[in-house]
């Protein structure tokens, strides 16, 4: 990567005007949805941290509690040369507007894109975004900022500045010629690269709003945090565009720092945003003793399998701050779960809940309904096994097809258009032996069948 030298004073003052060289957006506006889990965008987090460290004047705009007409206002004030958008599924359109009023109000400015959604379709995307940064752009796009404003053709096309492509692993582009794709390669960071990033710089966000959010729901305020990266499991539905299969896990001093700059924030939770926190037991077990060690007394949340924990591990995270841990249980047939390649078991899965419900840490289910070659048998049986299982909290989905999975692969054709837009509702997407409203219909007679069995009540979505 370009060391801050790189970047000439005098090129850097040519519009002493500009209050920012690049304003990084996070394109999602609150909307209510009972199930939305609110937390400051990590990505974004990250690529500023890495930006102003290299000098870049750097402008974080989320949109969660704006209001879009604010939004572009900010912009147009900050008349940056670079505009960065994340999209990831439900945010599209929102990415795709607010890109189009950009160009509107900054017709010179450069506006890019990246995130989960973008990398699995590029090409989409590059029919409104100058570039798009696919896979893990905490290199590649840095890079591309720093020599693009030393450039001098940095007002001019992005074809004459992007001659060698190659140089930023992950870009895609339209050639202008002949409208070509021009894609190369993602590379991902090894453990090493990672544990020389700077920790994420949490200053741009209202944190009032997030922890008000959270205090109101679980009674203290949770901040994202990531100790890992990667899953080596390859269930059919899944989707890993950004950090893929293989497991890389950040050093625990770094892991650290950050957590105490999200304490300083005033935030008393975490939620750990690994793919699976228990993916290497040994690496879990090292941040709970550090957890206790430091006094922290941080609260947290994880998402996990069933098959890789012990009862020693269940005691050690509970006594290290665990109060909830989130498995994605899916199915209660064996055969279904071997279709999904999901390489668990009804059987452990119950141990595993059973053994956490003699504990003071809370589980939650997921499960899938209505998955290619079920049938209302074996979804029945997801149904009655979810109910039968001691879980504080249950959530059914129907299959999803992202891009870039197999089950994509399977249901979809490569070039069917997938509406985006939609959060949190369950919309059967692709031609299926189901009847959607059946299925949601039983999905709440489930949920009301739960909630009574735990005392509770349930807010439902109008």
């Amino acid at each position: 990567m370009p060391s801050h030298q790189n970047i000439k004073a005098d090129k850097i003052s040519r519009e002493q005007s500009l209050s920012a060289d690049v304003v990084l957006i996070y394109p999602y506006f609150y909307t209510h949805a009972p199930k939305a889990m609110l937390f400051h965008p990590l990505g974004i987090a990250q690529l500023a941290s890495i930006l102003r460290g290299f000098g870049v004047r750097t402008q974080v705009i989320d949109c969660t509690f704006e209001h879009r007409e604010n939004v572009i206002s900010k912009i147009a004030h900050a008349r940056p040369r670079i505009v960065g958008i994340y999209a990831m599924l439900s945010m599209s359109e929102n990415a795709f507007a607010l890109a189009e009023d950009i160009r509107k109000v900054l017709p010179e400015t450069l506006i890019v894109c990246g995130g989960p959604l973008p990398t699995l379709k590029p090409g989409y995307f590059s029919r409104v975004f100058d570039a798009v940064f696919c896979g893990e752009a905490d290199v590649s796009f840095p890079r591309f900022c720093l020599d693009y404003l030393e450039s001098d053709t940095s007002s001019g096309p992005l074809a004459e500045f992007l001659k060698t492509p190659e140089k930023y692993p992950g870009i895609c582009f339209n050639h202008p010629h002949d409208g070509t794709l021009v894609q190369t390669l993602p590379r991902s960071s090894d453990e090493k690269n990672i544990n020389r990033r700077p920790i994420p710089d949490r200053n741009d966000f209202d944190h009032t709003k997030y922890q008000q959010f959270w205090l109101d729901r679980e009674g203290f305020s949770l901040a994202s945090i990531m100790t890992s990266y990667g899953c080596p499991f390859d269930c059919e539905f899944c989707s890993k565009p950004v950090f893929g299969n293989h497991l890389r896990r950040r050093g625990m001093d770094r892991v650290f720092e950050e957590i105490r700059d999200i304490k300083s924030k005033g935030y008393t939770g975490l939620w750990i945003a690994d793919d699976c926190f228990s993916l290497d037991p040994e690496h879990a077990r090292d941040f709970c003793k550090r957890l206790i060690s430091e006094k922290l007394d941080m609260k947290w949340f994880c998402l996990s399998r069933v098959d890789r924990i012990t009862g020693s591990d269940i005691a050690l995270w509970q006594t290290s701050g665990c109060r909830k841990v989130f498995f994605g249980l899916e199915s209660g047939s064996n055969d279904i779960l071997k279709l999904m390649n999901k390489k668990t078991s009804i059987a452990a899965a119950e141990k595993t809940i059973k053994r956490f419900a003699q504990s003071n840490i809370r589980t939650a289910g997921f499960f899938m309904v209505g998955y290619p070659g079920e049938t209302y048998d074996t979804i029945e049986t997801t149904f009655q096994w979810a109910l039968s299982l001691p879980l504080d909290e249950i959530s059914f989905t129907v299959p999803y097809p992202l891009p870039g999975t197999r089950l994509y692969d399977r249901v979809m054709q490569a070039d069917t258009e997938i509406d985006w837009k939609y959060e949190n509702e369950n919309r059967l997407v692709f031609q299926s032996d189901f009847d959607e409203n059946d299925l949601k219909d039983r999905i709440e007679s489930i949920y009301k069948q739960f909630d009574a069995r735990r005392g509770k009540t349930r807010t439902v979505a109008p």
